[in-house]
């Protein structure tokens, strides 16, 4: 693989040997097989212009860390197969604690009377 790193400061469009147009924009890198049939005369090429073309001899990112993951989805529920509900037990608390909870009286309306 090498890494090649355009210098010009237009566009410009170069076709690889299989046929595909590739674009070059200014201070863009990009990376190609040299050993494989589609890119070998192609990048013999792109090298033979020197004022054009740098070769980059380190291949990868620099000093990139995971970061923050933004805007991820929630995760899914498992799903339990066809025809299969989840069993849930309920879970009672002591007596001791429901007689001292007091039930909310909420804000319900009284029940209208038809005629």
């Amino acid at each position: 693989m090498v890494t090649i790193k355009y210098k010009g400061h237009r566009s410009f469009f170069a076709r690889t040997d299989g046929g595909l147009s590739v674009a070059f924009n200014p201070n863009e890198v990009h990376t190609f097989d040299e050993n494989g049939k589609r890119y070998k005369e192609f990048c013999k090429r792109l090298l033979t212009r020197p004022d054009l073309f740098e070769v980059q001899s380190k291949v990868g990112t620099r000093n990139i860390g995971g970061g923050v993951r933004t805007r991820s989805k929630n995760s899914r529920p498992k799903s339990l197969g066809k025809g299969k509900q989840a069993v849930t037990k309920e879970v009672k608390p002591p007596k001791s604690v429901m007689d001292k909870v007091k039930k909310p009286k909420g804000l319900r309306r009284p029940k209208r009377k038809t005629k």
